[in-house]
């Protein structure tokens, strides 16, 4: 007997399924060209735009969540100023560190939203002509 092979489902974020939904409900855009570019189907983006009508539109039940931001009792007592002005520096290198991360994801995050965008500008031109 033969195995069947697993299929892979992508998964989209809900940040990704309300972007492609704005995109869609713009005047004078064709949800097919959208669906194109963003690379889905069309029937996906569809139900998509329904369900966020409802109200209903929410994240695949299967995708990791990420976490929300905790506040450990170990990151208050790094807050903390220290007598010692080594260990002061060390603290401040760690709380810059983080809020380097924290830039980052962020810009990561924006450049997304950025690329999403100038997909779209393209069929909003193509549409003008």
């Amino acid at each position: 007997m033969g195995q069947t092979k697993k299929r892979h489902y992508d998964r989209y974020t809900l940040a990704f399924k309300e972007q492609a939904v704005r995109l869609a409900n713009h005047p004078n855009v064709i949800a097919m060209d959208i669906a194109e570019s963003l690379g889905i189907h069309v029937v996906m983006l569809y139900r998509w735009r329904m369900e966020f009508k409802n109200g209903t539109l929410r994240e695949n039940k299967h995708m990791k969540k990420s976490p929300p931001p905790t506040k450990n009792k170990k990151e208050k007592k790094k807050v903390k100023k220290r007598t010692d002005p080594a260990k002061a520096k060390d603290d401040e290198l760690i709380l810059a560190k983080k809020k380097i991360n924290a830039l980052e994801r962020s810009l990561s995050s924006t450049q997304e939203e950025l690329d999403i965008l100038k997909k779209a500008r393209r069929f909003f031109e193509k549409t003008k002509r």
